[in-house]
């Protein structure tokens, strides 16, 4: 492509170069050209300014070979001329330098040098620039992580109204990175970026608010900043929101419909949270009518999406039943081994009830239904959930022997050990 694009570059200048110096374009010119849409004279003009060092005129002819403006998109070209216009100190071409090398826009991604020109535009005042190497310093991109250093330059963007240094200011003050946790701080900020359209301040807001963090709970306000950031499509926004309809919070009046549309919207977007609850209203039959195919659907997306446990948990059980899937007593026992490896206690359970009963195409083991529900024992919190475990744990040993508890409890050792080392 760079081949194409620089000969047909040209072939459009040769008439234009003939001509000399004579009827020499101006940068108004060419800027003119461009923005009434005259790409194939703004091009020429452009180039000839650009070879001639006009930094201005580097910029717009890599914008232009960039985007496939007035000629073949050409982004290595495009990447020369923005580095030859960037190295005059050009601040728009300084900035994107930063960009290009942060992301690898036509270049070899390199840390380093996107945190040399995101440092060279933020000390040239662009807000943008101090946005994205405040978070370079922060995450310790290219140069050394510093917090201290990263709230500096997020305040200095901040303060000259960009929206995302606003919401990082924010966070940085309400997590206590690099400074005291401070939550009027992160409301103030927060509440800046919000009123400016910024989703994910608006959906922050709608966590304080709902939790009462750092303020006095106000479900109804809560609610007003999750849908706010929900119809701009931020999928935790519409998560949130769901569950708030669902129980009636920050309404009085439960509306099960509106969480199923908002817990569907989430969930085509892969929020795990989503796709669990989705599916569990399509088995239940809540705000929807129900439908186990649709349930087998979103459990599985949630469970390859996003190796959820809970949702293999239900899946498998489905799969026991044979609703909205043949049933399937092997793959049941699969996707409970599969979570209960990872350590899930209510994989561990359903597990051992597969030993114990001897299904799914394992002969029946207590060894094994014991060590499950030994593990599931200890994983659970303290409630009825852990106290039925351990009463079925108890129970499980009249019906073995001596030598059977032996070896369980030396399993569940092993296991204990092996995790212990791995982590």
């Amino acid at each position: 492509m760079f081949m194409a694009g620089a000969f047909y570059l040209t072939m459009i200048l040769a008439p234009w170069q003939a001509q000399g110096g004579n009827n020499q374009p101006t940068f108004g010119d060419a800027l003119g050209l461009y923005n009434s849409g005259e790409n194939e004279g703004a091009l020429k003009a452009f180039w000839r300014l650009a070879a001639m060092g006009d930094a201005r005129s580097q910029f717009y002819l890599a914008t232009m070979l960039d985007t496939g403006v007035g000629i073949n998109k050409d982004i290595y070209s495009a990447v020369g001329w923005y580095i030859k216009s960037a190295n005059q100190d050009y601040l728009p071409a300084v900035a994107y330098a930063g960009y290009i090398y942060s992301t690898g826009r036509g270049v070899k991604r390199d840390d380093k040098k996107a945190f040399k020109w995101y440092t060279r535009a933020a000390q040239m005042g662009d807000a943008s620039a101090q946005n994205n190497l405040a978070t370079m310093l922060h995450e310790g991109r290219g140069y050394k992580k510093d917090d201290l250093l990263s709230i500096q330059w997020y305040m200095q963007s901040a303060t000259q109204g960009n929206v995302r240094a606003q919401y990082n200011l924010a966070r940085m003050y309400h997590r206590g990175w690099g400074v005291r946790t401070n939550n009027d701080e992160a409301l103030y900020w927060y509440s800046l970026a919000a009123n400016q359209g910024d989703e994910y301040a608006q959906n922050a807001l709608g966590d304080i608010y709902r939790y009462g963090r750092g303020v006095e709970k106000d479900p109804v306000v809560a609610l007003s900043w999750y849908l706010l950031s929900a119809k701009k499509g931020y999928a935790s926004a519409q998560r949130s929101l769901a569950s708030m309809y669902e129980v009636g919070e920050g309404d009085d009046t439960k509306n099960p419909s509106d969480a199923a549309i908002w817990y569907s919207r989430a969930a085509k977007q892969g929020n795990i949270w989503a796709q669990r609850r989705l599916a569990w209203f399509y088995e239940k039959g809540i705000g929807l009518p129900q439908n186990f195919n649709e349930a087998v659907r979103w459990y599985k997306k949630a469970v390859d999406e996003n190796n959820d446990m809970s949702s293999m948990v239900a899946l498998g059980q489905l799969y026991e039943e044979g609703r909205g899937v043949p049933k399937d007593v092997k793959a049941a026992r699969t996707l409970y081994e599969k979570c209960a490896m990872i350590g899930d206690p209510y994989c561990q359970v359903e597990l051992a009830r597969i030993y114990r009963e001897g299904k799914g195409g394992v002969k029946k083991d207590l060894v094994q239904a014991y060590k499950w529900l030994a593990l599931a024992a200890e994983a659970l919190p303290k409630g009825e959930e852990k106290a039925s475990v351990v009463v079925a744990r108890i129970e499980l040993t009249n019906d073995m022997t001596e030598g059977q508890l032996n070896n369980a409890r030396n399993l569940v050792n092993n296991w204990k050990s092996a995790n212990a080392a791995s982590r």
